[in-house]
Formats: structure tokens, sequence, C-alpha cells
């Protein structure tokens, strides 16, 4: 591997810098084109699909992902030990498991949101917001994937005559709402808190949350059994929810003005 030097005289705050053509040289790796006399300097532009591409394995790499995979996997394991023992159960013990698997998935989630490096890459060429949402696209993607087998596995080990009573679909909205929820908690803890550190912000938070929901009085339920009379209207509760917490993300998203930094020698 080519190496590059930088000259600096004794006694001399001056350092001599080598060209690009120079260092290019050194490096091995083609010049890039000058600029006419007169025009502004050369921009290289790559669409939005090439940056993610490039992006996607080293930041990946990077993440937290094991907690993510850890809970979802003890998840799908807690669900399906109904089916597998053939112990079959009422729907509401089966949601019981279910929303006891998506807690533990979400709080997974989190951790890939975790950037101990948020302060030292602000001026980096890829904006924070670009990096945080494709690790959140995969996340989700994942966190559906965990999700659709506990689901399965939490309706397979319900009992034949109740299985068509068990709510799959409002039970789908819950869990959307606390992924993209605890998204939102872990966003504010990147941005906000000294280590960079989401986890540590969003699974506290919504741990509190859930506590808090399982004690609300029935007018604001929305942890109701399955066949509840108000089952309809605590999956409208989670939906207006769903639509603040991707509120939330969007705007924890979008980058600010980036930070001038000044550095003396």
């Amino acid at each position: 591997m080519a190496t590059l030097e930088v000259a600096s005289q004794p006694g001399s705050s001056e350092v001599q810098v080598p060209s690009t053509d120079e260092a290019a040289a050194l490096l091995g790796v083609p010049a890039p084109p000058a600029a006419r006399d007169g025009e502004g300097p050369v921009r290289v532009n790559a669409s939005t699909g090439a940056v993610l591409r490039m992006l996607l394995r080293p930041d990946l790499r990077a993440a937290r992902t094991l907690p993510l995979l850890g809970a979802g996997v003890v998840g799908v394991a807690a669900t399906g030990c109904p089916a597998l023992f053939c112990a079959h159960v009422q729907p509401d013990a089966a949601a019981v498991l279910l929303r006891i698997a998506t807690v533990l998935t979400a709080i997974g989630l989190a951790c890939l949101l975790d950037d101990p490096a948020a302060r030292t890459t602000v001026v980096v060429p890829v904006s924070r917001g670009l990096r945080s949402g494709l690790r959140m696209a995969v996340g989700l993607l994942v966190f559906g994937l965990f999700w659709g087998a506990s689901a399965s596995l939490a309706r397979l080990g319900v009992a034949a005559e109740a299985r068509q009573s068990f709510p799959v679909g409002g039970l789908a909205v819950e869990g959307v709402t606390l992924a993209v929820g605890t998204l939102a908690l872990a966003l504010l803890g990147v941005r906000r808190s000294a280590p960079g550190a989401g986890s540590l912000v969003a699974a506290p938070a919504l741990t509190l949350l859930v506590v808090a929901a399982l004690f609300l009085p029935d007018l604001l339920e929305l942890i109701p059994v399955p066949g509840d009379p108000g089952w309809g209207d605590a999956t409208l509760r989670w939906t207006v929810l769903l639509l603040f917490a991707l509120a939330g993300c969007a705007a924890q998203l979008r980058e600010g003005p980036r930070a001038r930094r000044t550095f003396q020698a």
C-alpha cells in the first residue's frame, strides 16, 4: 500500500501538501478531471440509489444487529411454544405472547440505531438522516419478518374452534405502531444523548409506556383482550398513535444546517 507523506520544514508551521496529481500518483488511483478556467470545481453526482447501495453494507456492519436478531428469535420461540407442544390456548393468551414478543423485538430494533460516533460524523459527506433512514428501513423489514413468524405461530397455537377470532389485523397495527414509536424514541436518543445510544432512551421509555397503557381507563383502553367490544376503538387509537410516531420519525430524520467546526492547531 502506498504511503502519502506530508512534508514540513523544521521549526516552521507551514506544511507542504502534494498536489492532486502527485497524491493520485502516489496512491495509484486516477487523478480527477481538472476544471477549466473560469469554471467551478468538478462535481460528481451520484443517484440516491447508488449512494444507498454503497452505504448499505458498511453501515449495517457498524450497526448493532445482534440485539434485534436475538430478540426476534426469542419472540418467535415464545409464541411458538403452544403450537410446538400441542398445548392449544385461548386467543387472549396467544395475544399476550404475541404482544410480549412484539415489545422484545421493538427494543432490539431500537439498538439498531445506536451510534456512539454520532458526535464525530457530523461532517461526513452522507447525512446522519440518510444513514438512520437506511437502518430504519432494514430494521423494519427484519422486524416485519419476525413479527409475521410470531403471529403465524401464535395463531397456530390457538384452539381450532377459536382460531378465527384471533385478531391478527388489530395486533399488526399495534406491532407497527410500537416499532415506529420505538424508532422515533431511538432517533431522539441518538440526536440528544451524549454517547449517541438511542436504545438507552427508547428501551426504558417503551417499557414505561407499555406498562402505563395497561392501567388506562376503559375510555382510553389500548390493550384489550380479543373479543372485547372496545377492540375496534382501541385499534383506531393505535392508528392515531402510529401517525404521531411517523411524524416524530420524519421530524427527527430532518437534518438541520451542518455545524461548522473550527480546528485550532
